[in-house]
């Protein structure tokens, strides 16, 4: 899968995408994005990404939901197989958007995500989010 820098940001906010795609290319990722759950799922198996930063919300309240079962449920016969492992930083509005509170311990305890973080979020602490668990799945002996 490349160089290990490869980013893949699946949002419909199309200018926090473009904040992060600034933020992630100045620090010397590969940034691809896309802006829905169907267009995540069709370039995915040609981006080839490393890390995934997905949105939950975008053209209904479970699209994000769908891209993480099709990635994480898959069987070895999946189209998307050999992106099982891939690790996904969920971001959401969750709680602005419902008043439900999802904390990132109960958020990946739900949900097989590596990650959760509430919108707003600041371009440095995603940034370390990715560094941290960019660092932990290259290390020698990471599954």
């Amino acid at each position: 899968m490349g160089s290990g820098r490869r980013l893949m940001m699946i949002d419909d906010d199309v200018n926090l995408v473009s904040v992060f795609k600034l933020v992630c290319t100045a620090k010397g990722y590969e940034f691809f994005s896309a802006h829905s759950a169907a267009e995540a799922l069709e370039k995915i198996p040609e981006v080839e990404p490393n890390l995934i930063i997905l949105d939950v919300i975008m053209e209904d309240f479970v699209a994000g939901f769908r891209v993480v079962s099709e990635l994480r449920a898959g069987g070895p016969d999946s189209r998307f197989a050999k992106y099982a492992k891939v690790p996904i930083i969920m971001l959401t509005s969750v709680t602005s958007k419902t008043h439900l509170n999802f904390s990132d311990r109960v958020g990946t305890a739900l949900l097989p995500v590596d990650d959760f973080i509430e919108k707003p979020v600041k371009p440095a602490e995603i940034l370390a989010r990715i560094e941290a668990m960019l660092a932990k799945t290259q290390a020698p002996g990471a599954s």
